[in-house]
């Protein structure tokens, strides 16, 4: 008997905790220390899930219904990711598939990921932290079948289209900013890798990043520019949801994540994201499979907005 309402007590503690989780990412707090939380609103929303699940199965019914609650808060703070408003797609046009990867510096395969751009056959391919391994095998590949390449230290864009304008910005956080001359109309491609929030780095760091790529990218017709990157913070955040707001640019659906990647699709954080502005429209955004990086690849096609 003792057992049993030892674990009624620990299984109610746990659903308040989850209910104040979500209460927590439904308010979206917006202070450098306040959104981390609202960072994992996914991973959250599936322990939500499986709590309410397993409580339901053991009769404890209200804790299982403070957990459904719980998943019902985590859900709608979760919603703007899933769905995000987008122009309409002129799906007359030819689209650009683009794929972005984060390789991690100490990824000891990184020509793996070779298979999946075969698979997709992208148009574009950009990546970050590319180390010496994955510049001398993957890009050495990648050059062998798309012609035009851009580079910022460790960050490369390849493509099938002709590249103008490189533009690195080497302080401060990591940007490089090309032009895409693309048969539906050229745009402007952003590949960047943000700093992780805190507190993993200072309070301020992510926010002045943020604010530092916003101001960079309103000189580069943001209604024609394609960001892609490795933001470490989320779409349903509030760090990433003001700067898309104040930019005007659209995330690409995100319902699957890309970090950590060996981690099942539920419980997996999307911190690597693709950003268009209202010219331009995103589609069939995916997640890609593992090879040794501690993120999964993104593909999404672009096309002009109706």
């Amino acid at each position: 008997m003792l057992v049993l309402r030892l674990f009624s007590f620990l299984a109610f503690i746990l659903s308040l905790a989850l209910l104040g989780m979500g209460a927590l990412c439904l308010l979206d707090p917006h202070g450098a220390r306040g959104y981390l939380i609202d960072i994992f609103t996914a991973p959250l929303l599936s322990v939500a899930l499986a709590a309410a699940f397993v409580l339901i199965q053991l009769r404890q019914r209200a804790s299982a219904l403070i957990s459904l609650l719980a998943a019902g808060l985590l859900g709608v703070g979760f919603w703007p990711q899933i769905n995000p408003p987008q122009p309409p797609t002129d799906t007359k046009a030819t689209p650009v598939r683009l794929i972005f990867a984060n390789l991690y510096a100490k990824n000891e395969t990184p020509q793996r990921l070779l298979d999946w751009v075969r698979t997709e056959n992208p148009d574009v391919v950009a990546i970050v932290e590319a180390g010496p391994l994955a510049e001398a095998t993957l890009a050495a590949k990648l050059r062998q079948t798309y012609p035009h390449m851009a580079r910022r230290y460790d960050t490369f864009v390849f493509s099938r289209y002709p590249l103008t304008r490189p533009r690195a910005r080497p302080i401060g956080y990591s940007l490089l900013t090309v032009e895409v001359a693309a048969p539906a109309g050229a745009f402007h491609l952003a590949v960047a890798h943000l700093t992780r929030p805190w507190p993993f780095s200072a309070p301020g760091d992510q926010p002045r990043q943020l604010e530092r790529l916003g101001a960079d990218l309103r000189d580069e017709q943001p209604e024609r520019t394609v960001l892609v990157g490795d933001f470490n913070t989320t779409p349903s955040a509030s760090g990433l949801k003001d700067f898309s707001r104040d930019l005007g640019v659209f995330a690409a659906p995100a319902a699957v994540g890309t970090w950590p990647a060996v981690l099942p699709a539920p419980l997996r954080i999307g911190i690597d994201n693709a950003f268009a502005g209202q010219a331009l429209s995103l589609r069939n955004r995916k997640a890609g499979p593992y090879y040794g990086s501690d993120h999964r690849p993104i593909r999404v096609d672009i096309y002009p907005a109706g």
